[in-house]
């Protein structure tokens, strides 16, 4: 399901990047897509029965962590007013030993994470030089979690969680022309409140070069923390990570 999500969010963006200089001609909209690539280090904690079962992998381990990863984000403007999508997925594991003494000898946790978010943005103010948006919105998320105990002085044990729900989310974001070329932005959002995860907020920072009117790169560092309770579970996620993404305007 997963998959099928992410293939359908690629073709849309696909299919907005294709159509998007003839809409802009026509209406005034600006568009701009941005495919990245992020390598986040996963630290991860999920309840069980026999207590709280803690994993991590850095950054260094996470490229052999993944499975399969992909990201994209999406923003059409005009005027004040912008709407921002932002995907991604992922597909991590992590091996190591269990705080559970003898009880188990290896854990083995396999996180599979889908993300999709929609923000309004309205322009709060612009000089020419800095640009400060405003931000609300909404982040669905499908996540499912497969845990593996080894056998120790007990049998192996295994158990899985699936779970998608919707978080609603504010934030801001800001951009400074450092220069003629070089660009710095910021974006934060926090969300959930109970009402979807127990609480969700990221943090992103980037410093990108632009070519031209059209093309441009960034690269920096993101921050994403999910926390909520899974069918009785309490299963907390953080990912965190330097990424390094391409942007066309249309």
């Amino acid at each position: 399901m997963q998959v099928a999500v992410g293939t359908r969010v690629a073709v849309g963006l696909l299919v907005a990047a294709l159509n998007g200089p003839a809409v802009a001609q026509e209406n005034g909209w600006s568009f701009a897509l941005s495919p990245y690539l992020w390598t986040p280090g996963i630290s991860s904690s999920v309840g069980t029965r026999f207590g709280t079962l803690d994993a991590n992998a850095s950054v260094g381990d996470v490229l052999s962590a993944t499975k399969f990863a992909a990201m994209g984000s999406f923003e059409a403007r005009k005027g004040n007013w912008g709407l921002i999508a932002d995907f991604l997925y992922s597909d991590l594991e992590e091996r190591g030993e269990t705080p559970f003494g003898v009880l188990f000898s290896r854990a083995h946790i396999d996180t599979e994470l889908t993300m999709l978010g929609g923000y309004a943005a309205y322009r709060l103010y612009e000089d020419g030089r800095v640009a400060l948006d405003a931000m609300g919105g909404i982040r669905a998320t499908w996540l499912n979690v497969g845990v593996s105990l080894s056998p120790g002085a007990l049998p192996g044990q295994t158990f899985s969680t699936d779970e998608s729900w919707v978080d609603p989310l504010i934030g801001v974001r800001a951009r400074i022309a450092l220069s003629q070329h070089w660009i710095a932005m910021a974006l934060a959002d926090v969300g959930g409140f109970g009402a979807g995860s127990d609480l969700t907020w990221q943090v992103l920072a980037s410093l990108g070069y632009q070519f031209n009117e059209r093309w441009s790169v960034q690269g920096g560092w993101r921050q994403l923390s999910t926390k909520k309770d899974l069918g009785g579970r309490d299963i907390k996620l953080e990912l965190g990570g330097p990424f390094l993404g391409l942007t066309v305007r249309f």
